[in-house]
């Protein structure tokens, strides 16, 4: 690394994916490298003020195309120009960010390209880019975590000997704007996000209602944009409702233990050092979703949604309770 380095990172992802840059946006940061940051307006607000030199939402829309996308690229490219990056970093798969990072043709730009798997795109990928790390096009069979991935494309800024951190204390100050309150009673996210990965409504119902039963003090959080599909787990039930990131962060950082499904919600709570059951779809491939996006620095355990699931989650949370106490 030169005194002169800078790096402008793109993720145009969900929750879940952004978050798993923390690693590298820390390493970034301890290395004195200043670094900017484009985003999916869905997590325009997910990083604490100051984490980042500088945060930018996309003005032009991903998975398109067309003439005017292509000019909206170009003209942020132009508005970006002044910044002299000289790493631009593509950790997103969508063509918009590689088309980004040729626009701005910073001395390194470095992405990913996924061989044999998507022949292609790969060699599209290399004629915009100066550096293509390989990543398999789909779940990698050595298991690799999605943070340990991404924290590969800062390896010329960084030295390849770093290693991404497990450190939750130092990776909270990311995205947490300010301290939370004393850890209370257990959470559970409400979101649709259990039915669409194949876990039954009344197993949840199920879970809800032993969790009152068992543990005593609950926290339903829930998102206001899902009120109407999860309705069904909310009638007569107290529930913390969400509009906006920071609020919801800082209610997962206040508690004890979080039980969620693998959604954005198990990834705040593994960055923040919150101990958490995480509830994966049952299938041939549930190893290798756990080993790929599994919470991160905090204390956890993994499950299938398979029968007895809900069971099974209560029965972890003594152990893991206790792992915030000592």
């Amino acid at each position: 690394m030169t005194d002169s380095s800078s790096a402008l990172i793109v993720r145009l992802d969900a929750l879940g994916d952004t978050l798993a840059l923390a690693p590298l946006l820390l390493a970034l940061r301890e290395a004195d490298v200043p670094t900017d940051l484009v985003l999916s307006p869905a997590t325009r607000e997910l990083f604490a003020p100051g984490a980042l030199r500088r945060t930018y939402v996309a003005p032009f829309t991903q998975r398109d195309k067309s003439a005017a996308n292509r000019a909206a690229i170009s003209a942020f490219a132009s508005e970006l120009q002044p910044n002299r990056y000289s790493h631009i970093l593509v950790a997103t798969e969508d063509p918009a960010g590689y088309r980004l990072a040729s626009a701005l043709r910073a001395p390194q730009r470095i992405g990913f390209q996924n061989g044999w798997g998507k022949p292609l795109k790969t060699l599209w990928v290399r004629s915009l880019l100066t550096q293509a790390i390989y990543r398999s096009a789909g779940l990698d069979p050595h298991a690799p975590h999605e943070c340990e991935v991404l924290f590969r494309l800062g390896a010329s800024l960084l030295g390849p000997a770093r290693r991404p951190t497990h450190d939750a204390a130092a990776l909270r100050r990311l995205i947490l704007a300010r301290e939370a309150a004393p850890p209370r009673g257990v959470a559970i996210q409400l979101t649709s996000k259990w039915e669409r990965l194949g876990m039954a409504l009344a197993d949840v119902r199920s879970l809800l209602d032993r969790a009152t039963e068992r543990i005593g003090e609950i926290r339903l959080l829930a998102p206001v944009a899902e009120r109407a599909e999860i309705v069904a787990l909310t009638e007569g039930r107290s529930v913390e409702w969400f509009e906006e990131l920071q609020p919801w962060i800082a209610a997962i950082a206040a508690s004890e233990a979080l039980i969620a499904p693998d959604s954005g919600a198990i990834h705040v709570a593994g960055m923040l050092g919150t101990p958490c059951v995480a509830v994966f779809r049952s299938g041939a491939d549930f190893a290798l979703q756990r080993a790929r996006w599994r919470p991160w620095a905090a204390p956890s355990v993994t499950l299938a949604g398979s029968a007895e699931w809900p069971q099974r989650a209560l029965s972890a949370l003594p152990s893991l309770r206790q792992s915030l106490r000592t």
